[in-house]
């Protein structure tokens, strides 16, 4: 396997942990690229206000507001702090 199908591979593997609306795969995925702190703190803000959105609005219309949230924030830092990570180690090789 060359550089280019292993970068193909671990962003597939990042995506694939952000997706999964958790907070655990989701704070795994932010750990491989050296962001937990700022995935902690990302984590928590999402939190905070889906439970806002959770308490002011009734079930199910919280949830379907709340979801993708839960899921398309984390996703779009995983998916930007991943490709800022794998600029970062091309340049150091």
């Amino acid at each position: 396997m060359d550089t280019q199908d292993n970068t193909k591979k671990f962003l597939r593997t990042q995506m694939i942990l952000a997706i999964i609306p958790t907070f655990v795969t989701q704070l795994i995925a932010f750990y491989r690229i050296h962001k937990l702190i700022q995935g902690i703190f990302l984590e928590v803000a999402i939190f905070l206000i889906d439970l806002v959105i959770q308490m002011s609005i009734s079930w199910p219309y919280g949830m379907i507001l709340s979801l993708p949230i839960t899921i398309g924030i984390p996703v779009y830092y995983v998916r930007k702090w991943t490709l800022e990570f794998i600029e970062t180690k091309k340049g150091m090789s």
